[in-house]
């Protein structure tokens, strides 16, 4: 849009809540040839305004509703200035004249108009179509159930751009009555993964992420797990293949799908290692790749898994067609299932020994290691073991416990401030 360099600027005053930046509004036109005025016409269209940079300075123009003295409302030329460049940068001014737009769209009533494919449901199905095939079939399930439950009926034909700060900010607060901070999380995220697929295909979006929206932070559950004395017990109580399951579970750490997929081949008892590649899918029993890249490693061999690797495929391993470490007794070639597991060999075992099964599977000898690590050995030990991506993963996940050395600094520290000069039992005399 041009803007007059013969009208001079009207300032109008700054409204309560607006941004500190002058807004500067310039009055209408005289059409050519008349010498009227030629009344501005109230404009409801969604606007994406016009970012410029003058003088070093990034200004957004736009169209703004102003009242006149007679009560009616038009519609007027204005400029709002973002910053200066020398403070700020270009990319951050774009950011805020994008987000300067949305507010100004949402006080006129506009809405975005969905272009012609590209509707949200458009960007959803691009997203199943390219994307989907590439994730896992967990993640794909878990994210279509929630596109299809609770953001489908409500932003399907929704323009991409609309769902901007405000739009996500009013969804997610409308979730938390009946869902968990977790679960809002968790979808909000599969909304993210749709808009950043749409944006890198062309599709008009409005930048948007986690930073920008408040959502409660979710409570981390205790999460079960075997002490190394409870793992001796229950494996010195089961019978094979569980005994072998269960002392592979807790050594090498590994989650139940990546323990179900281990095959012969990957066991290399000449450079005595353990490669984890593959996992089984608990829905379909389908062999695909592990939860992330970063799960794909090969895993030290103790001795003592070593012989007992050797003693379990001379006397109890069977033949299979897919080498599979652990196959379905009754299915030949598919793995064991993990329920089945749980509930045929560990549960009864825990409830011989006395050791609680609520919540319990095969997950609390993967988080005993890790627990075990925590307490003895350096962080970067414990990530390279338990194979999270994000070293944030494993603090998080292992926040709770409490490694011995420092409750070794923290006694000495003790010690030495009260532990000699208060004696124990004293009180303070008024």
């Amino acid at each position: 849009m041009s803007l007059r360099k013969n009208s001079p600027p009207l300032v109008r005053p700054q409204a309560v809540g607006e941004a500190a930046a002058p807004v500067i509004m310039f009055p209408a036109q005289r059409s050519e040839g008349t010498g009227r005025k030629r009344g501005p016409v109230p404009k409801r269209r969604y606007q994406k305004g016009s970012f410029q940079v003058q003088n070093g300075k990034a200004y957004t123009l736009f169209y703004e509703d102003v009242e006149t003295a007679d009560g009616t409302i038009t519609t007027e030329r204005a400029r709002h200035l973002i910053g200066d460049l020398s403070v700020t940068s270009e990319r951050a001014a774009r950011r805020e004249h994008d987000l300067f737009m949305a507010d100004i769209n949402r006080r006129r009533g506009s809405v975005p108009v969905p272009i012609t494919g590209e509707t949200f449901q458009d960007a959803v199905d691009a997203w199943k179509e390219d994307v989907a095939p590439q994730l896992s079939p967990a993640t794909v399930r878990q994210r279509e159930s929630y596109l299809r439950i609770h953001v489908l009926p409500v932003f399907a034909k929704e323009a991409p751009h609309a769902l901007d700060i405000r739009a996500l900010q009013r969804f997610a607060t409308s979730l938390q009555s009946d869902l968990s901070p977790k679960t809002i999380i968790n979808i909000l995220e599969t909304i993210f993964a749709v808009l950043r697929y749409a944006k890198r295909s062309g599709m008009r979006t409005t930048p948007v992420s986690f930073a920008d929206l408040i959502v409660r932070e979710p409570e981390t559950p205790a999460q079960p797990f075997f002490t190394s004395e409870q793992v001796g017990r229950i494996i010195g109580a089961a019978e094979e293949p569980y005994k072998t399951m269960f002392a592979l579970a807790y050594v090498m750490g590994t989650r139940a799908g990546e323990l179900m997929a281990l095959t012969v081949p990957d066991l290399d008892f000449h450079r005595k290692t353990i490669r984890v590649n593959k996992s089984v899918d608990d829905l379909t029993g389908k062999v695909r790749q592990p939860k992330t890249k970063k799960s794909v490693a090969l895993l030290p061999m103790p001795s003592y898994l070593e012989d007992m690797l050797r003693d379990f495929l001379k006397h109890h391993w069977k033949e299979n067609p897919n080498q599979l470490l652990f196959p379905a007794p009754r299915k030949d070639g598919f793995s064991r299932g993990r329920n089945n597991v749980v509930r045929s060999g560990l549960k009864p075992i825990l409830r011989k020994l006395g050791i609680p099964a609520e919540n319990v599977g095969l997950h609390a000898f993967r988080h005993g290691l890790a627990t075990e690590l925590a307490e003895s050995e350096p962080i970067t030990v414990l990530q390279t073991q338990m194979r999270h991506a994000d070293v944030g993963t494993t603090l998080k996940v292992y926040a709770h416990v409490i490694p011995q050395s420092q409750r070794d600094s923290m006694e000495r520290i003790a010690k030495r401030s009260i532990g000699t000069n208060v004696p124990i039992g004293t009180r303070a005399v008024a």
